[in-house]
């Protein structure tokens, strides 16, 4: 046996692994992504997370959605919050500490993906990374969302997707993915069109001797079978307690007529022009920077473009709901911040295999370049204070347990934006608390919800807030109701 076959001994790999630069990458990614947890893990209730822990903790008691607690977003995001209540108690830390463990749940998965797609768990994993940081940028407002755990769940079902797994078992995976965009749907319903895309590409590398038809429609027709499952499941725990007319007007109704206030003098191709530009340009500039760099250097896997027409076939079906619904808010395109971060997330990674190998300069040129690009452009601009003053105010509260800068206090300085505030819901939840006995009847008319939550008060009606009763479509339907 020739010397230049003999393979080196295992005290030699082992330093070859222990001065890969890539462990240095790993180790920063981490702690970018605890470091963002930590942010949000922090953050307060804005008005939308108040109206869905409100209707989460009626369904601990056995009350209803829109029959006995109304609100129009889609079923799923009340299930995601009475989860969090009932595991972790009714406060604004457990909704946070649920969304601080999908987090890390994606970021897991992200790695798999950048495994299978561009050929190096790093690159996935600081892919996570990324979407951990942008996330956290959203602030109390814009997380907390519905679009914030399905995307989650959408990663997880991408990383599902390109799993090896014996043919025997394929159809158990199948299934699954097909039930967490099920999930999807009841989220947000475009969500869950990302698995006809997930499905297509499983017929296609699917290595199988059954005729190419049946090869290609069987995922399709499983994964269809599994969205089906968390849907129907839905739609029976409705019917079974007498809520599904009040469903049926709200979703069907009320919700239609919400969405069409935005189509008016609009195109849908301009509309859906302007989520992509937003999405790809104008959302976050280390999200905009990372997809150019992909674009521009060379040196692409095998499997980069693939992966990246899995990523954009998967995007497509987010993009078109943000384009329907027509808002642009902020939050609408959380979906979809963890796939674009994947290809973010490589870009960086081609990038700093070029400068950081070896080059202490271009290691801190890369350091650089990456933190510039964190705080150039943000999806929210609009929040009190600084960056940097915001992030050093909540770590002051998490890491003092509260004794240097209270909950209040946090809330006060850092949790209002536009008409909201919920230092002064605070306020008047004490005001009434002095003045109502426990089990007291309560109705506000206004767009307060949180202050019901607060006190633990009985709303009087189903209308949490009057939005419903002031609306020029379904009016006198709701003012009926009231």
């Amino acid at each position: 046996m020739s010397s230049a076959s003999v393979p080196p001994p295992a005290t030699s790999l082992t330093a070859q692994r222990a001065h890969d630069p890539d462990n240095w990458l790993k180790v920063a990614s981490w702690i970018l992504i605890a470091f963002s947890i930590a942010q949000v893990v922090v953050f307060s209730f804005g008005r939308d997370q108040g109206i869905y822990a409100l209707v989460a903790d009626g369904m601990l008691q056995g009350e209803m959605p829109y029959r006995d607690l109304w609100d129009f977003k889609p079923p799923g995001i009340f299930f995601v919050y009475a989860i969090a209540q009932a595991v972790f108690g009714q406060s604004m830390v457990a909704i946070r500490v649920l969304e601080g463990i999908f987090m890390v749940a994606s970021a897991w998965a992200s790695r798999s993906i950048g495994e299978h797609l561009f050929q190096s768990k790093t690159a996935g994993l600081l892919g996570g990374a990324i979407a951990c940081m942008v996330h956290a940028q959203l602030e109390f407002w814009h997380t907390g969302q519905p679009e914030t755990f399905a995307g989650s769940l959408t990663i997880l079902a991408l990383a599902l997707t390109l799993k090896t797994t014996p043919p025997s078992r394929r159809w158990i995976q199948w299934a699954v993915v097909g039930a967490l965009f099920g999930f999807c749907f009841l989220l947000k319903p475009p969500l869950g069109g990302g698995a006809l895309a997930c499905a297509i590409w499983a017929g296609i590398t699917t290595k199988d001797r059954r005729q190419p038809l049946l090869r290609y429609l069987l995922p399709v027709l499983v994964m269809a079978l599994g969205s089906a499952i968390p849907i129907l499941l839905c739609l029976l725990w409705f019917g079974a307690n007498d809520a599904l007319e009040a469903l049926k007007w709200t979703l069907g109704d009320f919700a239609p007529g919400y969405t069409a206030l935005s189509w008016h003098d609009k195109s849908p191709i301009g509309l859906l022009y302007h989520a992509l530009s937003e999405s790809l340009f104008d959302y976050s500039s280390l999200l905009t920077s990372g997809f150019l760099l992909l674009l521009a250097l060379h040196g692409r896997p095998a499997t980069e473009k693939r992966g990246a027409t899995l990523i954009f076939s998967i995007l497509s079906f987010q993009l078109i709901g943000i384009a329907i619904q027509g808002k642009f808010f902020q939050y609408h395109f959380a979906a979809s911040v963890p796939l674009l971060s994947l290809l973010a997330g490589q870009g960086y990674y081609k990038l700093f295999r070029r400068w950081a190998i070896g080059s202490l300069s271009g290691s801190l040129a890369f350091a650089a370049l990456f933190s510039a690009m964190t705080f150039l452009s943000r999806p929210v601009n609009d929040v009190p204070g600084s960056p940097f003053q915001r992030m050093r105010a909540r770590m002051l509260h998490l890491f003092t347990g509260g004794k240097a800068l209270s909950r209040a206090e946090l809330d006060r300085h850092l949790h209002y934006v536009s008409d909201y505030n919920l230092d002064a819901d605070r306020l008047v939840n004490a005001a009434l608390t002095k003045r109502l006995k426990p089990g007291d009847p309560l109705y506000i008319w206004g767009f307060e919800p949180v202050i019901y939550w607060l006190g633990n008060h009985q709303p009087a009606s189903r209308f949490i807030y009057n939005v419903p009763q002031r609306a020029r479509w379904e009016r006198d339907k709701s003012r009926q109701l009231l």
